[in-house]
C-alpha cells in the first residue's frame, strides 16, 4: 500500500507560522511545542559570528526548521543538514521544506544526535547550530505533552550530548553556536572547553534594560583558542516596532509568530 500523501499546508490540528524578513514559513502543532524568539537570535548569531567559516552546516535538534532555514533564506548561508529526533515533527519539518523552497538548501535528517555518527560522517561541517532542550531532566514539571517534554527538558539529550555532537561534527576549525538558559553559563563553557571547542564570542539577552540575563549565546571553535570576546548585551524588548527594540525588529517581520 502507499504511503499516505501529507497535506503541504497545515492539517487541523496545525498552524503555519511566518518568520524573519525572508518569508520563512513552518508548520507547528496549535497544542505542541512551538518555536520561540531563541531560534530568531541563534540564527542571527551564528549569521554574525560564523561569517568567516562558510561551508555546510548542521542543526542539531531542528525542530520546525526556524533556524535552518533562517540561515538559508534570511541570512544566505548553508547548505544545512537539519536533524530532528522526533518522528512527527521531522515530518512537519519535510513538508516545510518544500513550503519554503528550499529543497536544495535544507535537508531534514531523522535521527539522535546521541548517535551522530549513524547519520552524519565525521569532521564534515563547518558549523553546527543547536538551540536543544534547555531545562534539566529533574527541574520542574514535566509537560504530559511528549513533544514537549522532549523538546523543552533533557529528557532525550543533555548538554553534554549537544557537545559531543558537535564535536564530532565540525571541520577543524569549525565552529559551533549555541543558546542556552542564562543560568547554565558556567556550566556550558566548561563542556564546551573539555571538548576542545574553544568560546570565541559570548553574548547575554536581557527582556528589557536593567534586567537579569536569560538567556546566552556562544560561539566556539574546533582546535582553535582566538580569546573569547564578550559582546554587548542583546536587548530584547523596547520601543521599536512591536515592541521590541530595533536590533531585534529587524530581524522579524512579521512579528513572532504570524499564524495562517
Amino acid at each position: 500500500m502507499p504511503e499516505p500523501t501529507l497535506p503541504p499546508g497545515p492539517g487541523p490540528d496545525e498552524t503555519l507560522d511566518s518568520i524573519g524578513t525572508a518569508g520563512v514559513r513552518v508548520l507547528q502543532r496549535r497544542t505542541g511545542y512551538r518555536f520561540t524568539l531563541d531560534a530568531v537570535l541563534l540564527a542571527h548569531f551564528a549569521a554574525t559570528e560564523g561569517a568567516g567559516t562558510p561551508g555546510r552546516m548542521l542543526e542539531l535538534g531542528a525542530g520546525s526548521g526556524v533556524v535552518s532555514f533562517l540561515l538559508v533564506k534570511q541570512f544566505g548561508l548553508g547548505p544545512v543538514d537539519a536533524l530532528e529526533f522526533q518522528p512527527s515533527v521531522h515530518a512537519r519539518l519535510t513538508r516545510a521544506v518544500a513550503l519554503n523552497a528550499c529543497e536544495a538548501h535544507v535537508t531534514p535528517l531523522l535521527g539522535d544526535l546521541r548517535r551522530i555518527r549513524e547519520h552524519v560522517p565525521g569532521g564534515l561541517y563547518a558549523h553546527v547550530v543547536s538551540n536543544p532542550p534547555f531545562r534539566l531532566a529533574d527541574a520542574g514539571v514535566r509537560s504530559p505533552d511528549d513533544e514537549r517534554a522532549m523538546s523543552k527538558s533533557e529528557v532525550a539529550c543533555d548538554a553534554q550530548s549537544v557537545v559531543a555532537a558537535a564535536r564530532y561534527a565540525l571541520a577543524p576549525g569549525g565552529g559551533v553556536s549555541l543558546v542556552y538558559p542564562a543560568a547554565r553559563v558556567a556550566e556550558v563553557l566548561g563542556l564546551l572547553a573539555q571538548a576542545k571547542l574553544h568560546p570565541t564570542a559570548l553574548r547575554f539577552v536581557h527582556a528589557r534594560v536593567g534586567a537579569p540575563a536569560t538567556r546566552f549565546l556562544v560561539h566556539a571553535l574546533r582546535d582553535r583558542d582566538r580569546g573569547l570576546a564578550v559582546r554587548p548585551p542583546l536587548i530584547v524588548h523596547g520601543e521599536g516596532p512591536g515592541g521590541y527594540t530595533p536590533e531585534v525588529a529587524a530581524l522579524m517581520d512579521p512579528p513572532l509568530a504570524e499564524r495562517t
